[in-house]
């Protein structure tokens, strides 16, 4: 009986502890923008710019942030969608475990910028109205690393 009781015992405690470790980790999948394309360069130069100016700027400042190199994502988008559309598509990352990071302003003059975190995750993400560069479409960029 005593036998049987420390059995339990360690079989609860051995339980208790694999629970604590956090379990499996979070689903950090984000999809595709609605309304959207892979977003390719093409003749506009302003746009062109903007794209390499984020491709760069965007992986230096998650490594300042001790983003690990290897896990970082950058993806380029084109959409019909509106700034309001794809701001709310994004919140809805919340219904998944993300939680919005800071007080950054979503759409604001013809720009979304919004982040989110989940675990050891983050998520930027900035849409701008391709109008203000020539061009046509809402441009969004998105950059997801791990710490």
């Amino acid at each position: 009986m005593r036998r049987m009781f420390f059995l339990l015992l360690i079989t609860m405690v051995a339980g208790l502890v694999l629970a604590s470790c956090g379990g499996p980790p979070p689903d950090t999948t984000v999809a595709d923008p609605p309304k959207s394309t892979v977003f390719e360069k093409g003749g506009n130069e302003k746009i062109n710019k903007l794209v390499n100016d984020w491709m760069q700027a965007g992986p230096d400042e998650m490594k300042n942030q001790k983003v690990k190199p290897e896990t970082i994502e950058q993806k380029l988008y084109l959409s019909t969608a509106s700034l309001q559309e794809l701001a709310a598509f994004y919140t809805t990352l919340t219904d998944k475990g993300w939680h919005k990071v800071g007080k950054l302003p979503d759409v604001q003059d013809g720009v979304l910028l919004s982040g989110y975190e989940i675990g050891s995750t983050t998520l930027v993400i900035n849409a701008v109205d391709a109008g203000q560069f020539g061009g046509q479409g809402i441009l969004i960029y998105t950059l997801k690393g791990t710490k």
